[in-house]
């Protein structure tokens, strides 16, 4: 009869072992799978400022001297009046797709955890020349670039992003 009541021991503990495993995996993945710090900025350096030449001193020069006076042309033919040309169609303004259930896509260039951080890559932003704006939402301080009615004209924003360097997500 002590032979049930140790086998039910081992049996616990072996249930229990298992049960921190996964605790331990739980914990642990969460940690590995948490969002890094971001990518180190770019170095900027100063791009030093062109001032413009000294003026120059003309040289002095000797005086003109007046030639003899120049013959007055011979007057030039009238024109013929010509027909006059039509007037060119007027371009049809682009089309524009019409918002899929008025979704909005934005830009995202970065989340950050500090404001400041956020305020730094929008600052960034805005002297590569695009508008950039911060929101804040889910205790992230997002920065973003544009809100499009069309998909195509966030992801060519996007494209201009990543040709500048920048790491972007297209979010709804």
């Amino acid at each position: 009869m002590r032979f049930k009541p140790v086998v039910f021991l081992v049996a616990l503990a072996a249930i229990g072992l298992f049960a921190i495993a996964v605790l331990i995996g739980y914990v642990g993945g969460r940690a590995f799978l948490a969002p890094t710090a971001s990518a180190p900025r770019p170095v900027v350096r100063p791009v030093p400022r062109l001032t413009p030449p000294p003026p120059s001193v003309p040289a002095q020069q000797e005086p003109v001297r007046p030639g003899p006076k120049p013959e007055p042309a011979p007057p030039a033919p009238e024109p013929v009046p010509q027909p006059a040309p039509e007037p060119a169609p007027k371009p049809s303004p682009p089309q524009q797709t019409a918002p899929r259930s008025g979704v909005i896509y934005r830009v995202q260039v970065g989340a950050f955890l500090r404001r400041e951080n956020a305020e730094a890559r929008a600052e960034q932003l805005r002297q590569d020349g695009f508008d950039a704006y911060i929101n804040q939402s889910g205790g992230l301080f997002k920065v973003q670039v544009g809100a499009f009615s069309d998909r195509d004209n966030a992801f060519q924003v996007a494209q201009e992003l990543r040709a500048k360097g920048y790491e972007v997500l297209i979010t709804p």
